[in-house]
């Protein structure tokens, strides 16, 4: 077909690598709308159909909607045969040529998967003992399922442990035995044996633990996916319900299947956002559903039919509701709100999201289509109200209650003159999505006031991300507020509109910069060493940054509710690591009076407490650096027989279980980790209440931000003397005695006679290797990848040395964390790494912010080993952002 002054066509709806559409006209003038995939016509038909569906909703196209691609797979065929009544002509053409390969022909493998009952895997294992052990494996894999709301599932493979939509967990018979292999969140293998399968099931539970209690797979899609299902399958009326019953994806594509009060199938979806390539995916396996679908409910009463179609999320795009005018299906859309709380959406109004939805929130409507819908009248002011007081109603339109609140709502014209003659007859029970962040703090700073005590400082946003300082002549008027009546608080009205909320806000007590930087205890060295108005310097800007950081609240960890170390003599045992040493120097000048310091390596922990620690004073408080509980037991055991002065600091990644099991030994706030930060010191910095020059100085040594003046007098002989102490275990302090004095011109004449020191392995690891530089405007970035042995911060120091760098990127080959360094030193422009770190993390959700209490520049990126591709991502977004980094 001949289509003339082709255009393309840009539309929200649809991804820019999933389709491209284009409109045009045929030969006969008729309007032609074109969609194009260069890998899968299923995609140019779903784009088409959506956007042509779209404009003739609105009587805007009766034309040709051609779906074009080089390559219509088996699966792309069955979407067209799921295309119901349009009006309009809709055309799929297949055109090889098109294609990047010229149209050659690709073998297509069967993608329907193998599935099987669990009970029958056992059969597969090797007798005698191999059918037992499987079987026992597979009931505590069951049991695991239903402690934390998965499924087990048998495949051609073994039998799947599922979990939030994800494969976690898979028993398989192996030639000679049985192998557990743990897919999430780390991936091991373990060949099970009678005796030894408690054990391998702990730890199997303790990595689920672990991924279950991940932050961003709880407010992730996958944890939104395994809260929500629940409600869905209630708010659908489902019977003999089935979750995660297809295997063969991961993450699964259906969430769950079952059958409506008459026996109809029903599919179930949840996702965050449902988007064309959502339900293009869904679409995809249908097929294969269907045929598992008499196996799944052989004696439930199934009804042979066309499976109903339900999907859940918190965002559905207009143009899926439009695609669905177009396909013969059954279906329902739900909108979920909160965490589990889902708002259904009547089936008529699918293909109409302009229309209002049957949500009956508070006497008001709202629809799904509309986020920020137009008003013309003057906008309506709310009142006050307590936390969970605002909950609305949920009832489907097609109910005699829907339709009595949608006919008492009144007109817009009626709420304005309602709202400007009687402001006390609006009702107070509002949405709780319009509740202020600020109002929930109300009873605590009412309670602060009542105790005649200051209410703590709190930091927030504020318009145009600028804190403010309360006005001293505000202090007495705003006191009286807080202890008034409650009632006369909840009274206040509060502007709906963003607009209006700068002038509700309670001004902040004091400044949002923080607390005063704390002095110096080592004032004589200043002289000596010159000014540190530099780190001031750094210092306050990144204070004045954390308080305007608007992309989440700042979590203020309050440092009163933690245990004050005692200052008196005390006992410290560090990790035999280079950083853990410095960390528990660092913390033995911070305490004064050392009773003793000893290095260990982790298999050795044990050794001190069996026998060092029993020697102890009973009073003696114990400090541990860099370790973790391993083995778990045991270090749990014997650390709670020093409850109450034994102080934990490491910065490995915990089990949940270990960790908790710590806190409960010795006390929560005994125990600082910091997992995933690389080092101990940041741990232990936490904790500092005193500052020292020469201290900051220790912390720049183990950073690779020193200066060369103190490199060349100490910091070399240090670096190379701290790494042999780490091969000697046992008492250490006389050989760290100059460290805790802590006088730069003493250590000079001491390390002056010594024998120079060999040149840091990391020196040669850099010269022999050409690293990753990106230039971009006169402005470099060195990337430098590391092995576990060798120091990541001295060999970015020296790599941005080597290739004349402003910045460097280094991780750990294998890791997740990357590091941020630059010349931040007297003599150099001083760069805001830690606002990068920021701004990154607030970019991309696989990118979490680490602590910097050592002004490292940490990022946690998920799964690096496995997408690298994320890596160039964060170097391009470094190498253009020099704006951010120069603040």
């Amino acid at each position: 077909m001949h289509v003339a002054a082709l255009e393309p066509i840009a539309s929200d709806g649809v991804p820019a690598g999933f389709a491209a559409l284009g409109a045009g006209e045929s030969e006969a003038g008729e309007r032609v709308l074109v969609g194009f995939s260069p890998t899968n016509g299923g995609d140019a038909a779903l784009a088409v159909l959506a956007h042509a569906a779209e404009l003739a909703s609105d009587g805007n196209f009766s034309g040709k909607a051609l779906a074009i691609a080089p390559r219509w797979p088996s699966a792309a065929r069955r979407r067209l045969a799921r295309v119901g009544q349009v009006g309009f002509e809709f055309c799929p053409l297949e055109v090889p040529s098109l294609g990047a390969d010229g149209g050659a022909v690709e073998p297509e493998r069967s993608d329907l998967p193998r599935s099987l009952p669990v009970d029958l895997l056992a059969a597969t294992c090797e007798p005698p003992e191999g059918p037992d052990l499987f079987r026992r494996a597979l009931r505590a894999l069951e049991g695991l399922a239903a402690k934390h709301g998965g499924v087990v599932r048998g495949t051609g493979q073994g039998a799947e442990l599922v979990l939030l939509a994800r494969r976690c967990a898979l028993l398989r018979p192996e030639a000679g035995g049985v192998v557990l292999e743990t897919l999430r969140p780390d991936k091991a293998s373990t060949r099970l044996e009678a005796d030894l399968l408690a054990g391998a099931l702990d730890r199997l539970e303790g990595q689920l633990r672990k991924r279950l209690n991940d932050r961003r797979v709880r407010g992730g899609e996958e944890g939104l996916r395994g809260s929500a299902v629940g409600a869905l399958a209630a708010a659908a009326e489902l019977r003999n319900v089935c979750s995660w019953p297809l295997a063969g994806d991961d993450p699964d594509v259906i969430d769950q299947v079952g059958l409506d009060p008459e026996g109809r199938p029903v599919v179930a979806v949840v996702r965050e956002r449902l988007d064309l390539p959502a339900v293009g995916a869904v679409l995809d396996v249908l097929d294969a559903l269907q045929a598992a679908l008499p196996g799944l409910f052989i004696a439930a009463g199934l009804r042979p039919a066309t499976p109903r179609l339900a999907f859940a999320a918190r965002e559905i795009d207009a143009t899926v509701a439009h695609l669905f005018g177009a396909l013969a299906f059954d279906h329902a859309f739900y909108e979920i709100r909160g965490r589990t709380e889902v708002v259904l959406r009547d089936q008529s109004e699918a293909a109409l999201p302009q229309k209002p939805e049957a949500v009956v929130a508070d006497g008001e409507t709202q629809a799904l289509g509309s986020r920020e819908p137009e008003r013309t009248a003057p906008r309506r002011r709310r009142r006050r109200g307590g936390r969970g007081q605002r909950q609305g109603k949920r009832v489907s339109s097609d109910r005699p209650e829907a339709r009595e609140s949608d006919s008492e709502t009144p007109a817009p014209a009626e709420e304005t003159a309602q709202s400007a003659e009687v402001p006390e007859a609006i009702d107070e029970a509002s949405s709780i999505d319009e509740i202020s962040l600020f109002d929930l703090d109300d009873e605590p700073r009412r309670e602060a006031a009542g105790s005649g005590t200051r209410p703590a400082r709190r930091r927030g946003r504020r318009q145009g991300g600028r804190s403010r300082v309360r006005a001293p002549d505000n202090d007495a008027e705003d006191t009286a507020a807080d202890t008034g009546d409650a009632k006369t608080a909840d009274d206040d009205l509060v502007a709906e509109d963003a607009h209006d909320l700068a002038a509700t806000l309670a001004p902040l007590d004091e400044s949002a910069l923080g607390a005063p930087i704390p002095g110096y205890d080592d004032e004589e060295d200043g002289a000596a060493e010159g000014g540190d108005d530099w780190m001031r310097e750094r210092d306050l800007r990144q204070r004045a940054r954390a308080a305007e950081i608007a992309s989440e609240p700042v979590v203020v960890h309050e440092e009163e509710s933690a245990p004050v170390a005692p200052r008196r003599r005390s006992a410290i045992v560090a990790h035999a690591d280079r950083s853990s040493v410095i960390a528990a120097v660092l913390l033995a000048r911070e305490i004064r009076l050392v009773e003793g310091f000893w290095v260990y390596p982790q298999e050795e922990l044990m050794t001190f407490f069996r026998g060092v620690a029993t020697d102890l004073r009973a009073d003696v408080p114990i400090h541990i650096v860099g370790f973790h509980a391993k083995p778990a037991r045991a270090t749990v055991q014997a650390a709670s027989l020093y409850s109450g002065r034994l102080y934990w600091y490491d910065h490995h990644d915990w089990p949940p279980e270990d960790l908790e099991s710590m806190r409960n030994a010795i006390g929560e706030g005994y125990v600082e980790v910091q997992s995933g930060s690389g080092s101990s010191i940041a741990a232990v910095l936490a904790r500092r209440a005193r500052r020292s020059r020469f201290s900051d100085k220790l912390v720049e040594l183990a950073t690779g931000r020193f200066s060369q003046h103190d490199y060349e007098r100490w910091g070399r002989y240090w670096w190379h003397r701290i790494s042999e102490l780490t091969r000697e275990t046992g008492e250490k302090r006389r050989e760290i005695e100059p460290l805790l004095a802590g006088r730069p011109s003493d250590l000079a004449k001491a390390t002056a006679g010594a024998p120079l020191p060999p040149l840091p392995a990391e020196v040669p690891y850099v010269s022999e290797r050409d690293f990753r530089v990106v230039h971009s405007g006169g402005f470099g970035l060195v990337v430098v990848p590391v092995p576990p042995d060798i120091d990541p911060h001295m060999t970015a120091r020296l790599a941005r040395e080597r290739f004349a760098a402003q910045v460097s990127l280094t991780y750990v080959e294998g890791e997740d964390l990357v590091m941020l360094g630059g010349e931040e030193s007297r003599g150099h422009q001083s760069l805001d790494l830690s606002a990068m770190v920021a701004h990154l993390a607030a970019k991309h959700d696989w990118i979490e912010p680490r602590r910097d209490e050592d002004h490292v520049a940490r990022l946690h990126i998920h799964e690096l080993a496995q997408r690298p591709e994320r890596l160039d991502e964060v170097v391009g977004a470094v190498a253009t952002g020099r704006s951010i980094l120069e603040g």
